[in-house]
């Protein structure tokens, strides 16, 4: 006697056939949520059984769900009919148009336009850059002078009237 499918079995795959996951099939089957997990990946990878079954359903909804060319092309002549019918026009080009595409009798052109970078003159702009002198000089800051260490007001400074600091962070900047 070949064996069968169990009713819990077949309220899994009922349950699984909806879109939900294993684990949650097997619950709703009335398996123990704490062994679900586990249950469940026995009867999808090795249980023979409900794998067949499993295949058998999926197989039967390809079949039925497929749309081909030749389905394509009755829906087509429905929906040119009901064009004709009703005096739509509109209706009637967008069929002759879906059935030239489906013949590959229409193909729609696309443009593609690259422009060429020129990488040399690009580089030889950079270096240009680079060598040239920097003419402009940065702007000044606007302000008032307000005071600097060890200066007196109204005395002008140059570089060896100012003791510069010693160091930043421990490190010495200027040597005496």
């Amino acid at each position: 006697m070949a064996r069968q499918l169990n009713p819990q079995q077949r309220r899994f795959i009922a349950a699984y056939q909806t879109g939900i996951t294993a684990t949650q099939a097997a619950i709703e089957a009335g398996y123990s949520a704490k062994s679900a997990k586990y249950i469940a990946h026995k009867l999808l990878h090795e249980n023979p059984l409900v794998r067949e079954e499993l295949d058998r359903i999926s197989g039967k909804w390809a079949d039925e769900a497929e749309y081909n060319l030749q389905r394509f092309m009755q829906d087509l002549a429905r929906a040119e009919a009901h064009a004709v019918r009703t005096n739509n026009a509109n209706a009637l080009v967008k069929v002759i148009e879906l059935r030239g595409k489906a013949a590959n009798l229409l193909r729609e052109k696309v443009d593609i336009t690259v422009e060429r970078v020129d990488v040399n003159g690009a580089l030889a702009e950079a270096k240009a850059r680079l060598l040239r002198p920097m003419c402009d000089s940065a702007p000044a800051i606007e302000g008032e002078f307000v005071a600097l260490p060890g200066v007196e007001r109204g005395r002008s400074v140059d570089n060896e009237s100012v003791e510069p600091p010693s160091s930043i962070y421990g490190q010495r900047l200027f040597e005496h």
